[in-house]
């Protein structure tokens, strides 16, 4: 990781853990109707997110090239300051997420015509 989280710079190279509860989130899709090879199926044309997440805890393992001190010192600044920090990162995430989900739905909607399915 390298970059920078309220201005503060952070970087290191390890594992992570975070705990996340309470999360609200609503989605709205937008489809339309593809046809391909005489068929019709069903295309995800947009899909966006919005969450909320009711409260958060991280752990970043190696921060600083190991430095303990430091390390600890940015971890207990994002949990102390999580919710600023999640404000943040919001719209990366949800844009990251969405595109993910984008990416799933249309694998699987390419593959099945609607006129063979009993799901549309």
């Amino acid at each position: 990781m390298e970059g920078r989280v309220l201005m503060l710079p952070i970087s290191g190279s390890g594992n992570s853990s975070g705990n996340y509860t309470n999360i609200d989130v609503s989605v709205v899709i937008q489809n339309q109707r593809i046809v391909k090879d005489d068929e019709t199926y069903l295309n995800v044309k947009d899909f966006f997110i919005d969450f909320n997440i009711g409260h958060a805890s991280v752990r970043l393992e190696n921060l600083f090239n190991g430095d303990k001190e430091l390390g600890e010192a940015m971890n207990l600044f994002l949990n102390d300051n999580w919710k600023s920090v999640a404000n943040e990162i919001k719209p990366v995430l949800e844009d990251t997420i969405a595109n993910i989900f984008k990416k799933f739905a249309n694998k699987i909607f390419h593959k099945y015509p609607l006129t063979k399915s009993s799901l549309f």
